[in-house]
């Protein structure tokens, strides 16, 4: 009988798109297995594109702190558990490494793998795992997600061959080829200076390129706003988009910059030009993977519009 495998990876956007080679990794190692993803509602899209995915099943943990003891909430949270209980698993895979993915890994009722308390985010959370691997935290996001499947499933890997099995139809009707700009993260130290993306979007303009924006919060549509004005007739700021309407515009670009956002890393996995910008992070650990990607920066880092122009012409040719 084809085995059931569960895969916990919930958040956030760039864990979950770095945790889609490992899931094609088994697809190709056991063609016939079950292969299912518990994720946070808000990314679930990531997973559902991906064809080596059979089920998604969402969680809500971000809200259901918020009104715990409610009874929506706890109908919901047993609705998720009923379902995962009876798929009657044979292994669940957590690639979170949280305490949090930890006890909903538990809610499958089934052997949970994960990384031993030397490879783990929060240590506590290996209690849990009935077998537990250790995987240097020197290795890349991508390269942990992929060992521990490997690991735990008992298959080996090839560490080169790296396939986000990703694939977006490219309904962007769009009068020029343009560029998009993913200017917006989670955090003010991953931000590249506003000045700074104007004189490239102005740059790239003069090319004949368009200059696209995406955006998903308020703070963040007042940023691409200021941006497109700052760059003028050729820059467009889109309405806002679920993850899903995000991948189009991004397959239809001719070349794709942004920050250390999941949406960057997703570009990149769809084999899009992209150029990655890192201002707070080592780029050896959590650097873009694609066919023609280039990460720039560091921890402290501030890329210059030239460095940033120079990669571009490399990500192009």
């Amino acid at each position: 009988m084809a085995p059931k495998i569960l895969i916990v990876k919930t958040t956030s956007m760039g864990d979950v798109i770095h945790a889609l080679p490992a899931v094609n990794d088994i697809r190709r190692a056991m063609p016939k297995a079950q292969i299912d993803w518990l994720v946070e509602g808000s990314f679930s899209d990531i997973p559902a594109m991906s064809g080596a995915v059979d089920h998604v099943f969402k969680v809500a943990v971000r809200r259901w702190r918020k009104s715990l003891f409610a009874k929506e909430t706890r109908q919901e949270i047993a609705a998720v558990k009923k379902a995962l209980y009876a798929q009657k698993y044979d292994c669940v895979i957590d690639l979170q490494g949280l305490v949090k993915s930890a006890w909903l890994a538990r809610w499958a009722n089934a052997p949970i793998c994960g990384y031993d308390s030397r490879s783990i985010k929060e240590p506590i959370a290996s209690w849990f795992y009935k077998s537990k691997f250790s995987i240097s935290k020197s290795r890349s996001a991508i390269d942990r997600c992929r060992a521990l499947c490997a690991k735990a499933l008992g298959y080996e890997y090839d560490g080169k061959q790296i396939d986000f099995g990703l694939s977006f139809k490219t309904g962007v009707n769009a009068r020029q080829p343009y560029a998009t700009f993913l200017v917006n993260t989670s955090r003010e130290t991953k931000l590249w200076p506003e000045e700074k993306w104007i004189a490239l979007g102005r740059c790239l303009a003069q090319q004949g390129l368009g200059v696209r924006f995406l955006w998903a919060a308020p703070d963040e549509y007042e940023r691409v706003q200021r941006l497109a004005q700052g760059i003028g007739e050729a820059a467009f700021v889109h309405p806002r988009l679920s993850i899903a309407e995000c991948g189009e515009i991004l397959a239809g670009s001719t070349l794709v910059v942004g920050v250390d956002t999941g949406l960057t890393h997703l570009a990149a996995a769809t084999d899009r030009p992209t150029v990655g910008l890192f201002l707070d992070y080592p780029i050896e650990l959590v650097g873009l993977t694609g066919k023609c990607v280039r990460s720039l920066g560091g921890v402290d880092a501030n890329p210059s519009v030239d460095e940033v122009l120079t990669a571009i012409k490399e990500v192009q040719s």
